[in-house]
């Protein structure tokens, strides 16, 4: 009994010497004074351009702390609480950091990633890899933003701080683009909408087929994926090859996806898909008819409405008429002259199926038609309100009549809705 006894005060004793030491712990966990080169740093008197200049001479050793101050825009203080830096000078503090090289950036943010950090510190380490990060970084980005074991729920902070991180790196290393495949399908679940994000903010012919080529690649993902295609809007040239990567999804079971699909059909100019848009006005969810009928209006400038029997008439009509009639027009509206031309442009621009083959046949006549026929294809192209004649029609602001560059400067306009002088330099970005 009495061994018993010594024992239990044994373990009571060892139990109250824990208590004090974690108690300690606890303490030295709390604020602690800067070190001295920090302090020299941030010593009075000083302006923003003194302590960038004597940040910039700071050893590497202490850009840890420095990161701490960037993340918590809070100066540890000798004696007492830490004091608040301020937005400018927090500003001044990131930017001081972001200047230094990425060799002492990059073992600093590891070492980070490893811990796990805090929602704060991630949120640093993304602002600073959006200043300086590449393509070999992109993993880091995700160990930082999501440590595993992986956060319950990504805060939207990090979410935008992800995403907009993501846009920074494709922008400052184009080889970032060919990396999002394997990226999207290692990283969690959490990240992969603003993983997407992040692309879509990226108007390159490349981000656009990298967009369409995720599609398929992760569960849940396509409806974005054609939300954000669709947002691109019409795909001309190459990039119309596309337009069969969305058109599939026109086929699927989910009304969801089917509804999201048809709108970007008619958003991305895909006029091949106007048979299937056609056949879905008779689908059983009202979301699908709607989001059909919306894209056959965007595609044909037809307002038939909910009326699926008009729209197949028409139809049927536009194919028959393509299949007996079409060609010879079409020929005589790319190397017609004068009244020939004239009577082939009026007939083929009574016709809505396929504007863009017209269109591209306007086109090509432009580049080779006398003034008064230059004139007319440059009129006819800003009424079928086609893409595909940007090009010939930018070419023709250096046309010799007058008339005919005001007409190709009044067609791009209309169709690009944007306003910009009768230069051609100043569209020469729209040319391809």
């Amino acid at each position: 009994m009495a061994r018993s006894s010594w024992i239990g005060r044994k373990v009571a004793l060892v139990a109250l010497v824990l208590g004090l030491s974690s108690t300690l712990v606890r303490a030295e966990d709390g604020p602690r004074p800067p070190s001295a080169a920090l302090a020299a740093a941030f010593a009075e008197p000083c302006t923003q351009v003194e302590l960038r200049r004597r940040l910039a001479g700071l050893p590497a050793s202490e850009l840890a702390e420095l990161f701490q101050v960037a993340a918590h825009g809070l100066l540890p203080a000798a004696s007492g609480e830490p004091r608040p830096l301020g937005a400018e000078w927090q500003r001044v503090v990131r930017e001081s950091l972001a200047a230094r090289p990425r060799r002492e950036l990059v073992p600093l943010l590891e070492d980070l990633a490893a811990r796990p950090p805090s929602a704060p510190e991630s949120r640093e380490a993304q602002l600073l890899l959006e200043s300086v990060g590449s393509a070999d970084h992109l993993r880091l980005l995700v160990r930082l933003t999501c440590p595993p074991p992986a956060r319950p729920g990504l805060v939207p902070e990090l979410r935008a701080g992800f995403e907009s991180a993501v846009s920074a790196i494709l922008v400052r290393d184009p080889a970032a683009l060919a990396r999002l495949p394997a990226l999207l399908a290692e990283s969690p679940a959490a990240l992969a909408a603003p993983l997407v994000d992040g692309l879509a903010r990226q108007p390159s012919a490349e981000a656009t087929r990298l967009l369409a080529g995720l599609l398929g690649r992760a569960p849940g993902l396509d409806v974005l994926l054609l939300l954000r295609l669709a947002e691109r809007g019409p795909l001309v040239g190459e990039a119309a090859g596309l337009h069969g990567s969305v058109r599939r999804y026109l086929r699927e079971r989910d009304p969801v996806v089917v509804g999201v699909a048809a709108q970007a059909c008619g958003r991305l100019g895909d006029e091949e898909a106007i048979g299937e848009l056609v056949t879905l006005l008779g689908h059983e969810d009202g979301r699908v008819r709607a989001s059909a009928i919306d894209a056959l209006q965007r595609l044909t400038g037809l307002a038939y409405g909910p009326d699926p029997e008009r729209w197949l008439r028409w139809y049927r009509a536009e194919e028959r008429w393509w299949e007996q009639e079409a060609e010879p027009l079409l020929i005589h509206v790319e190397r017609g002259r004068g009244l020939e031309f004239v009577r082939a442009s009026r007939e083929v621009l009574e016709h809505r199926l396929y504007r863009a083959r017209i269109a591209r046949a306007f086109a090509l006549g432009l580049s080779r038609a006398q003034d008064e026929d230059a004139e007319l294809a440059c009129q006819a192209l800003a009424r079928l309100r086609s893409p595909v004649g940007v090009a010939a029609l930018v070419e023709a602001l250096d046309h010799r009549d007058g008339r005919v560059r005001l007409a190709a400067w009044k067609a791009l306009r209309t169709i690009t809705g944007v306003e910009l002088p009768p230069d051609p330099a100043a569209w020469a970005r729209f040319e391809g």
